[in-house]
Order: structure tokens, then C-alpha cells, then sequence
């Protein structure tokens, strides 16, 4: 908690103001033993500088959001959509209007309407108005990205304005006339990176990673896991010498202004490195939330849900993890180099009922969580919001799981689970396409390769690490990547294997479609044999004719 409090000395908005928590990290880490870094690379980040939204002369407060477009002051009528309608609504109900819609600010809701001719999106969040950033462009942009962004601008208001809003439109026959006035502030930066090592002979390394900058105080998200790493330090340096494996704390900023810029800035800057030696990620991102009682839902790969298990269960005394599949969030920019991860939340809130829940349900894809908290993304996250017993407890998983990552001969990450669910994706993606798409090839070498590493993972420890890697770095980015390994995929929602997403609009098609869209699948498909072939060799292994 004094860590949180360090850090927690104002708004953390990817510029100037971090170089304050990044000199207290940098002096914890130093006193704790480990070899500190300052790493800078070019990022484009976006803040939100101001926002002013009335409705018939009534000013509401509201917020704007990163990676949308400044206005100075644009007046329109404003009209109500309920989420839930807003895929269906008709262009001529929104088009030149300011549109007034439920839960937090999203990207595809923003692009759908500004697609049917709204001028702006005025979003209903929380008790509190939650910070959004809406972008589906991962990390910095390229020349191909550039246009990527949405068009129109976009801010947030409380649910107490919201309702009275509402309200307000459903008393009248038209529409109402508003002004809503956005400034957000982009910039291309150099983005800090602190790197702090536990000075160890060993090449390949397990990576702690998490993000500095905030929004407001930011005492859960990220302090919390700021705190979490800084205490790992602290308390494995001592058994430097005890250490399997090397370890890597790396901070960024450019997490919630940059979408990921940070962490795409490091894995571009280090790609080869993380493909030859990076055996884990593990992930730290609010953490040790008030009433955090919720413990089985927290993300990990195939690889390292055994892992998952045991550290729940050692350090907390869950017996019930179910965890879920990683989604496009988190931080999680190491899939193209290869890299198995784990976690990133271990807990969170009890599910709860009204207009925040469904919010939460809509952001995070679960019912059987609450989320992070009414502060989460708000002027309310507050150290005051940790529980110190929780977070306690929380780290404690860390600790485990890394005590297990850098000190059990044998690497706790399975290769075989990762081949195995990939080849339960395949046959499923078999299945759906039916006589249009031939994936027999692929399906057959991942079995065959599950039956090679049944027996080669029983090989000495040195032996069977380097092999569950090496297949590993082949596997994660044929089951999680879309595109190029080197770039990185959209910040959208992404199913299993989404190379092949296709096959799944390939009914609804014109056969002209339909033809030209089996070319591109056919080319995954080569791209999918390939990749498992690669496995295979790494394994030591003849590939099937």
C-alpha cells in the first residue's frame, strides 16, 4: 500500500507527470537488488483534454475520450438509441444527430452509428463517468492504420444526467437541440519502458509486465500491479542464485491513452529476443479491489492454465478456477513472437444487478463477474478502494506463479494443452465449413504432433523446456494471430484461430464472395501447415505426407 500511495501522486496521462513514479520505481527496484533500465520508444498516444455537452441551455458534465476527434462546438438535434438497438437502427433516425446511447464508450457502437450519419455519440456510463479510449487500432498506427479511427467525436456522461435525459426526449415530440464541444489532444512521444532484472546467468527469462499511466489517481488500475511487481522483486532477488530462469519487470506507459502503444513499442523493440527467450508473460492489472471475491474468471492461455490452477489454489485456496481465454485486451501484444501468458486480474467484484452491470458484462463478456468496480476508469479509483488483505492476497497468486515459472526444473507451461485445443478449434472450424474447405492436412498434424510430445515432454528438463518453447513460439500465433506475427491484429474481439474467421459468413454469401473468400482461407490454410510443420521439426519430428 505504500507502493500505491507512492505512485498514486496524480493523473499518470502517458507524459511528464509519470516521470515522478517512474524514479520511485526505479528507486524500490534498486533497493530491492534488481538492475533497472530506462527504455524510451516512439508511441502515439491521446488524452483527453476537455469536454462541455448542453442540452437546451442545460450544461451536463461530461468527459471525451482518447483517438476521437476534436470539436469546437457542434450544435444538433439529440436523439436516444438504446444499445440494443443500435445495429438495427434506421440511417434516417440518426443521421445529422447527436446520438445519446447506454454503457461505456465502445468503438464498433461509435463506428455503426457514425456509418449511418450520426455527427457524435454521447455515451450513458455509471454512477461515476467511466474513461474509455475508442480505437481499434492496437498500439501506434502504421501508414495502413492511419485511417482506422472513428470520425466523429464522442463523450460520456453519468447515468443520474443520462436518465434525466431520457426522460426528458420521451416527454417531448421532438428532438432536443444540443451542443456538445470535445478537445482531445494527440501527439507522437517517446513512450518510457522501465526494465528491471534480477541479475541472473540465464538467457531465457520469465516476463513480469504491466502499465504505469492511469486514469485519475489510478490506484487500482495500475498502481496495484505496480505494487505487485515491485514486491515480487523484493522478495525473489534474495534467491537470485536459486533461479532456474531469468526475470524481467517491464513497466510502460501508453496502455489507456495509446491502446498498447507501450507494450507494442517493447515487443517491436525486442521481438527476436522475446521469440528466442521469453518462456512466460505473466501479466498484473488491478489488482486487490474492495470486495474482490471473485476468482475463477481470470484469463490464461491453454499452456498455462495448469499453472493458473495451482497458483489459485497454493496462494488462495481456489478450488474452483475456470478461468477464461485471453480476448484482445490486457496488454497482450506478445502473441506474433510467440509467447505463452498468464493472467492479468486474479479477482473481481460478486455480479450485481443494473445499468453498470450490463456495462461491464458488454466490456468483459461475463456473467459471472461484476467487473472491477464502480471506480474502475474514474475520478473514484482511489487508494482508498484497494483493500490491503485482498491485494495481499492477490500478489501472493503472483508469487506462486512465479516461484513455480522460475524455480521448478521443469517449466510449468504445457505445449501439448495448447496443441490440443488447437486441434479442437480446427475440427469445429472442420465442421462449420464443411466440403468448401479441406483442413484434414492441419488436423492430422496437430494430432500426430500431440502423440510426438507425449513422449518427448518425458525427456530431461533441459531438454523438454526447450522443446515445449520452441513448439510453443510455432503454436500461439496460429491459434491467437489474424495477421502478420510482426504487426499486431485490431483491438476487437477475436474467436479462436481467427485467421479462419471467415468460414463463418461463408453461407450468408454471393457466390462471387463466397469464391474469392475460399481463395484467402485456402491460403490459411497453407500458412496453418506450415506452422505446425515447423512444430513438428522442432520436435524432432517426421511430418505426415
Amino acid at each position: 500500500m505504500n507502493t500505491v500511495r507512492a505512485i498514486c501522486t496524480g493523473e499518470r496521462l502517458s507524459n511528464a507527470a509519470e516521470e515522478a513514479a517512474l524514479e520511485v520505481l526505479t528507486r524500490f527496484y534498486e533497493e530491492a537488488g534488481c538492475r533497472v533500465t530506462l527504455e524510451r520508444h516512439p508511441g502515439f498516444v491521446s488524452t483527453p483534454e476537455g469536454a462541455s455537452f448542453v442540452v437546451e441551455g442545460i450544461k451536463y458534465a461530461a468527459v471525451t475520450h482518447p483517438m476521437t476527434p476534436s470539436v469546437e462546438g457542434l450544435h444538433a438535434p439529440l436523439v436516444y438509441v438504446p444499445i440494443e438497438m443500435v445495429a438495427t437502427v434506421e440511417a434516417a433516425q440518426v443521421t445529422g444527430r447527436l446520438v445519446l446511447t447506454d454503457y461505456l464508450a465502445m468503438e464498433p457502437v461509435v463506428r455503426g452509428l457514425e456509418a449511418k450519419g450520426a455527427l457524435g455519440v454521447v455515451f450513458i456510463t455509471g454512477e461515476y463517468i467511466h474513461n474509455m479510449i475508442v480505437s481499434r487500432v492496437w498500439g501506434s498506427p502504421t501508414p495502413e492504420t492511419l485511417n482506422n479511427y472513428v470520425g466523429i467525436p464522442v463523450a460520456s456522461i453519468s447515468l443520474g444526467d443520462g436518465n434525466t435525459l431520457k426522460d426528458r426526449l420521451a416527454k417531448c415530440e421532438a428532438s432536443l437541440d444540443a451542443m456538445l464541444a470535445t478537445t482531445v489532444y494527440g501527439r507522437w512521444v517517446e513512450i518510457p519502458c522501465l526494465v528491471a532484472e534480477i541479475p541472473t546467468p540465464h538467457k531465457d527469462f520469465v516476463m513480469v509486465t504491466y502499465h504505469l499511466d492511469s486514469w485519475h489517481l489510478g490506484a487500482m488500475d495500475n498502481a496495484s500491479g505496480n505494487a505487485c511487481a515491485v514486491e515480487l522483486a523484493r522478495i525473489l532477488a534474495p534467491y537470485a542464485s536459486k533461479l532456474k530462469r531469468g526475470v524481467r519487470f517491464v513497466t510502460w506507459s501508453g496502455h489507456s491513452h495509446g491502446r498498447y502503444a507501450g507494450s507494442t513499442a517493447y515487443c517491436d523493440a525486442h521481438f527476436e529476443e522475446l521469440h528466442e527467450h521469453c518462456v512466460l508473460n505473466v501479466n498484473a492489472d488491478c489488482l486487490g479491489g474492495c470486495c474482490a471475491s471473485v476468482m475463477t474468471e481470470s484469463p490464461a492461455m491453454a499452456s498455462t492454465a495448469e499453472l493458473a490452477k495451482c497458483a489459485l489454489r497454493e496462494a488462495a485456496g481456489v478450488t474452483d478456477w475456470i478461468g477464461c481465454r485471453y480476448s484482445r485486451s490486457c496488454d497482450q501484444s506478445f502473441w506474433g513472437p510467440g509467447v505463452p501468458s498468464i493472467f492479468s486480474q486474479v479477482s473481481e467484484q460478486a455480479p450485481f444487478e443494473g445499468v453498470a452491470a450490463e456495462a461491464f458484462k458488454k466490456m468483459f463478456g461475463s456473467s459471472s463477474s461484476g467487473g472491477f468496480g464502480y471506480w474502475w476508469h474514474s475520478i473514484q479509483d482511489t487508494p482508498d478502494k484497494l483493500d490491503p488483505v485482498l491485494l495481499a492476497r492477490d500478489v501472493r497468486v503472483f508469487a506462486v506463479t512465479l516461484c513455480h515459472a522460475l524455480m521448478d526444473e521443469r517449466l510449468p507451461v504445457d505445449a501439448k494443452a495448447e496443441v490440443d485445443e488447437l486441434t479442437a478449434f480446427m475440427k469445429e472450424r472442420q465442421a462449420k465449413a464443411g466440403d468448401a474447405l479441406d483442413l484434414s492436412v492441419v488436423i492430422d498434424r496437430l494430432e500426430w504432433l500431440s502423440r510426438v510430445l507425449v513422449d518427448r515432454l518425458d525427456d530431461e528438463p533441459e531438454v523438454a523446456n526447450r522443446l515445449t518453447h520452441e513448439v510453443l513460439r510455432e503454436i500461439i500465433p496460429l491459434s491467437y494471430v489474424e495477421g502478420s506475427v510482426y504487426s499486431h491484429d485490431e483491438a476487437l474481439r477475436a474467436p479462436p484461430v481467427p485467421m479462419l474467421r471467415d468460414i463463418d459468413h461463408l453461407d450468408a454469401m454471393d457466390e462471387h464472395h463466397r469464391q474469392a473468400t475460399l481463395v484467402k482461407l485456402r491460403r490459411q490454410v497453407n500458412r496453418l501447415k506450415m506452422g505446425v510443420r515447423h512444430a513438428l521439426q522442432a520436435a524432432g519430428a517426421d511430418v505426415p505426407v
